[in-house]
């Protein structure tokens, strides 16, 4: 029997686990240092969204292999070791954004994609995963020029999101910035 480690719990709230568009940010403390990443749902490539927290479980892969680790990858890079990963905390911040619709076609293979991109419902998928994606340029993009410690790849872009996500916008900067300033 192995010895009793510190009890750890975790509770996800149901929101967590819908499908849908989103926008989230992880906040990653390590050591005396405090990280993020922006990410989505929404896939710009299948008309899907993901639950929230599959999202992070992926973020989180330990495979070599997986192509969604991407957090996984910059906490590596970043020079923390897998048997360092006890150190760090994650909190993700979860905005659940209206609009998404399941794909109503039997399956998701690139023929039936391609034969269905002139339906409304491929149309209006894709009008909402544009505006979440470009959310999620315009915060990665803010947040690097604010010098905000992010572990995303990309740079992000100054683009329009569109005003009914302002909202979400602002209070990822403000909850930022707070963040940072309370370190």
């Amino acid at each position: 029997m192995s010895e009793w480690k510190e009890y750890k719990k975790l509770e996800i709230s149901g929101s967590f686990l819908v499908s849908g568009f989103s926008i989230y940010l992880l906040e990653i403390k390590y050591k005396d240092e405090l990280l993020f990443y922006v990410g989505m749902t929404g896939d710009p490539f299948y008309p899907s969204a993901r639950a929230a927290f599959h999202r992070i479980s992926g973020h989180l892969e330990l495979s070599k292999h997986s192509t969604q680790n991407q957090l996984m990858l910059a906490l590596r890079l970043k020079g923390i070791k897998d048997a360092e990963f006890h150190k760090i905390s994650i909190t993700m911040h979860h905005y659940p954004i209206d609009g998404f619709k399941k794909w109503p076609y039997s399956d998701m293979k690139a023929d039936t994609i391609k034969s269905n991109q002139n339906t409304s419902a491929y149309k209006e998928y894709k009008k909402v995963q544009q505006k979440v994606e470009n959310l999620e340029e315009a915060l990665i993009y803010e947040l690097r020029k604010n010098e905000i410690n992010i572990l995303n790849k990309t740079d992000g872009k100054d683009i329009n999101f569109g005003k009914e996500f302002k909202p979400i916008f602002d209070d990822i900067i403000k909850k930022t910035n707070e963040r940072v300033e309370r370190i």
